[in-house]
């Protein structure tokens, strides 16, 4: 039996779409960034509740892990803007808890910050300029030519609305409980809906472009 060789294009397709999905990946924080962020909260949910809903304590626990977290990222040499964005975002929600004494609000800029990345997909996509195109394109290091190729506008708005569709489900499952009081749950489906809805998204997207790549045909010659 007579073994095949393996067709260049084909690898160098396979390693491009590998890199557009790691290109989206750093650009929405990558996942050492989705670690570090949802790292502060899975304490939280932890020290509230053996603390025995002591809101003090458990913000505590959280700032410090999350300053922490900073730390190290400095120590790693890893972007500023990465370490400062995770610190600010975690101190904005304990202020906001500190300051209502209600634990709820820990959950809140998360909520709002969700509800407006989907908005801002769906807007996005109705004016036919959607949004991860956008970024993944210029994270290529390409020009913004794909708005005038009706069929790369068409990828990036399947692959837009994946993701708003993604920042839309964590609104609608997570806003009810913060208006029910629900501080357990939404800590423990702030987790939940944080790391296995990233890689979910990660591996549609890879599906996507890869599906594209291959209708768009690479040459077997």
């Amino acid at each position: 039996m007579s073994n095949a060789e393996p067709n260049p294009n084909d690898e160098d397709m396979v390693s491009e779409i590998k890199d557009d999905s790691e290109l989206l990946a750093s650009a929405l924080g990558g996942w050492a960034g989705v670690i570090d962020s949802g790292l502060p909260f899975v304490v939280f949910t932890i020290a509230y509740l053996i603390s025995d809903r002591d809101l003090e304590t458990t913000l505590y626990a959280s700032v410090g892990t999350a300053a922490i977290l900073a730390i190290l990222r400095l120590v790693r040499r890893q972007s500023l803007q990465q370490v400062f964005s995770g610190l600010i975002g975690i101190a904005i929600a304990a202020f906001l808890a500190q300051r209502t004494g209600n634990a709820d609000n820990f959950f809140l800029p998360g909520i709002i910050t969700n509800a407006a990345y989907a908005s801002i997909c769906l807007i996005s996509i109705a004016i036919h300029k959607p949004l991860l195109g956008y970024v993944i394109e210029a994270m290529r290091g390409r020009d913004m030519s794909w708005v005038r190729e009706p069929q790369a506008r068409r990828l990036f708005s399947t692959v837009t609305w994946l993701w708003a569709l993604i920042f839309g489900v964590r609104v609608a499952i997570m806003f009810p409980l913060y208006l029910l009081g629900q501080t357990a749950a939404l800590g423990t489906l702030k987790i939940l809906l944080g790391y296995p809805l990233f890689a979910l998204g990660i591996f549609v997207t890879f599906k996507l472009l890869s599906n594209s790549k291959n209708e768009n045909g690479v040459s077997n010659d």
